[in-house]
């Protein structure tokens, strides 16, 4: 392992280093650089959502993309738990202050992520998704767009729908429109607006991504919050801005009218939440191409449906963002193995035909944490590929 100072040129690469030619490479780089590139393809497929091998080598052209040789080496030398410069660098024999500059470079490159706690700035190794690829919101371009792309429909997105545990929950639109008993404070976009100490607010990453292409959607940009430790990520890299909770309350009620579907992280204390809509964003458009999306959405909610009570104005079926329900021979159906439990439905609803209910059965409460999110959808991973295995 090497024990040169880094030196960052801005781009994330040394310039020079030991056993160099003189051009800032070093002897035998290509081949070390596809070995480091491939370890860490691994060590990235080994977290929560998975970084699959494929056919084309398309998730190594996007890491080359993004990653330096010296900062994968530091993201491979990095712990699951939030770790100080000083640490890590005692770990890999190099200068604690050349490895705080290196990581709060890759930090603010959303490579890793960096948070703050007792008076010390922590760095912590994130997954692809949930993590560095949204952390890439202030850097999109076509290429890389396009590369995530194929990559998605190659290998990452059957990595991650595969698991049991998702990346995101659909919670209802307004909880006022609920029925069943008390709502969970985690089930409850303005309860936990509310609760949070600190607000950022950023453009949707799908919106945004969908504009790079050149195309257009109609909703607002400024539509996904990060709260807490995630806020203030996003403030430092300048991918968001501070909101008080009343502009926070305001962008709720605009998602409301929009129609767009609440989408928190799959954990209690929700360090962040998105508002989805049908046309542009990656999680619906998943969703709308299972059968039975009911199946693979984790929510508490569900959808019931009186037809006595319906006038067949048709207002739900443009609602739904997948299809539960149809307007068709002048009746609305309901098809509830396509219900994700959003309540865009039921809001708009003049007649009262439509109610929000509570499952009566696979509920169960989110992890406490994202992180603890991410560890119980890597150790899925672990025991999915153990299966597959012995098999």
């Amino acid at each position: 392992m090497d024990t040169c100072l880094l030196d960052i040129d801005g781009g994330g690469n040394r310039r020079t280093g030991p056993r160099g030619d003189g051009k800032g490479r070093r002897k035998g780089a290509g081949k070390d650089m596809n070995d480091i590139f491939e370890r860490l393809r691994e060590r990235l497929d080994s977290m929560a959502t998975g970084y699959p091998k494929t056919a084309s080598g398309v998730e190594t052209r996007i890491l080359r993309r993004l990653f330096g040789e010296e900062d994968a080496r530091v993201f491979l030398a990095m712990g699951d738990a939030p770790e100080d410069p000083v640490s890590l660098a005692g770990r890999m024999r190099l200068e604690p202050r050349d490895m705080a500059v290196r990581l709060e470079d890759m930090a603010r490159r959303g490579l890793v992520f960096r948070m703050k706690r007792g008076g010390q700035t922590l760095y912590l190794a994130v997954p692809f998704v949930v993590g560095i690829y949204e952390f890439q919101l202030n850097n999109l371009d076509p290429e890389l767009l396009g590369d995530i792309s194929e990559y998605y429909l190659s290998g990452l997105g059957a990595s991650f729908h595969s698991l049991r545990t998702p990346h995101l929950r659909t919670i209802p639109i307004d909880t006022r429109i609920a029925s069943g008993g008390p709502v969970a404070p985690y089930d409850d976009a303005r309860a936990i607006v509310g609760s949070k100490t600190k607000i950022a607010l950023a453009e949707c990453f799908c919106r945004k991504a969908v504009r790079v292409y050149g195309k257009t959607c109609s909703h607002p940009m400024e539509t996904c919050m990060q709260f807490d430790a995630f806020a203030e990520y996003y403030l430092d890299n300048r991918m968001a801005r501070p909101v008080s909770k009343d502009e926070a309350m305001a962008v709720l009620d605009m998602c409301e009218e929009e129609g767009l579907v609440i989408h928190p992280v799959n954990s209690k204390s929700v360090e962040a939440m998105c508002a989805c809509c049908s046309c542009c964003c990656g999680m619906l458009l998943s969703l709308k191409l299972f059968a039975a999306p009911a199946l693979q959405a984790k929510s508490t909610y569900t959808c019931a449906f009186d037809p006595s009570l319906c006038t067949s104005c048709g207002a739900c079926g443009s609602r739904c963002p997948v299809g539960a329900l149809r307007f068709k021979d002048g009746a609305v159906r309901l098809r509830p193995e396509r219900c994700i439990g959003c309540g865009l439905c039921v809001s708009r609803c003049p007649a009262g035909a439509l109610t929000l209910k509570k499952k009566d059965r696979g509920i169960e409460p989110p992890p406490e944490t994202v992180f603890d999110t991410f560890a119980l959808m890597r150790g899925e991973r672990v025991d999915g590929n153990e299966g597959q295995e012995g098999e």
